[in-house]
């Protein structure tokens, strides 16, 4: 299990929202964002940076 994925479960239970137990939503957004931050690694960005946008596109309408 990658980081995204145990830190969108987090605060999808935290928020008691709907898709908390949906783990196609939860699977795949957290296997997108974890491929954006390593796509955003290789081209140059520092981690901040990459990591900034990686969680955004998790947390994308949540």
């Amino acid at each position: 299990m990658n980081y995204y994925i145990l830190y969108l479960k987090q605060i999808l239970n935290e928020q008691d929202d709907s898709r908390k137990a949906d783990y196609v939503f939860i699977h795949s957004r957290g296997e997108t964002a974890s491929e954006e931050y390593e796509r955003l690694r290789r081209l140059g960005l520092d981690v901040s940076q990459a990591q900034e946008r990686a969680m955004s596109l998790l947390l994308f309408g949540v």
